[in-house]
């Protein structure tokens, strides 16, 4: 039985950038993108459940977080760019395989671009506590240079703590925020800029994979209403939508059993599985 401590950590190679991913499992491919600031580690709970499931779960750091480095030394700040230059490294690991993909958050809007974009190449696509535009939050690009903005660190730490379901199991308030200190400020701060560019409305209709929308209801970044005009667009029966109580903004984190059985009955009854 696959757990945690059987997760190997590799390196690809994508346009040149050294790009550091885990991997557990063998079988389907299913690609998982972080959220905004944080790293692959977000995923290790719940990547033996899938594994287990038969999925070869792989949990990327996207450039500049964790143990990946920048593209070019620069942070994206373009969804668009962002998620393209990710689907380089789908195609990379799944080994011409169609992949699932998953992301959480700044991962989720990837998620539904790469849907957007490359749904015919995809399996399924499921993206948790994202949608096909989402809400600004200020204007980040104060907040980028660490001497200009010294509270940032806080900031950010308390917020994603708030934004989870309370209370959390014993220590995995501390264990989250310690995962956002895996990415310098300038790229954190630049995943948040992606995230109020990311724009695919005028795609969704065009949807050609089988997608999962999942919305943990303590989460404040996220609005049922955004949820529910994401889904409003995509073509009969390839969408799914479910609001989850007892979790926030990070499902996969908080309650990794509970995510596992919804996001694999959904990828069953599609036939990834």
């Amino acid at each position: 039985m696959a757990s945690f401590e059987d997760i190997q950590g590799r390196y690809a190679d994508i346009g040149g950038t050294k790009i550091y991913y885990d991997e557990l499992g063998s079988g389907v491919p299913m690609v998982c993108a972080h959220t905004a600031g944080g790293c692959s580690m977000q995923w290790h709970e719940i990547m033996p459940l899938l594994a287990r499931a038969g999925f070869r779960v792989i949990a990327l750091d996207l450039p500049g977080h964790g143990k990946s480095y920048p593209v070019r030394w620069t942070p994206f700040t373009r969804m668009r760019d962002y998620a393209e230059f990710v689907w380089g490294f789908v195609q990379h690991v799944a080994r011409g395989e169609k992949a699932v993909f998953m992301g959480c958050s700044i991962g989720a809007n990837m998620a539904t671009d790469l849907a957007a974009h490359h749904g015919a190449e995809l399996r399924a696509v499921v993206a948790m506590e994202g949608a096909a535009r989402t809400a600004p939050l200020y204007d980040t690009r104060r907040s980028s240079e660490p001497h200009a903005h010294v509270c940032r660190s806080y900031f950010s730490e308390a917020v994603t703590v708030a934004s989870c379901a309370q209370p959390m199991r014993e220590g995995k308030d501390i264990e989250l925020q310690w995962l956002h200190r895996y990415a310098p400020q300038q790229v954190a701060t630049s995943d948040l800029q992606c995230w109020m560019n990311h724009d695919v409305r005028d795609r969704m209709k065009d949807l050609a994979c089988p997608y999962l929308n999942v919305r943990g209801a303590a989460d404040f970044f996220l609005s049922q209403e955004v949820v529910d005009a994401t889904m409003r667009d995509i073509p009969d029966g390839l969408g799914e939508a479910v609001c989850l109580d007892g979790i926030g903004h990070y499902p996969m984190f908080e309650q990794p059993q509970m995510t596992a059985e919804v996001v694999l009955d959904f990828l069953r009854r599609r036939g990834v599985v």
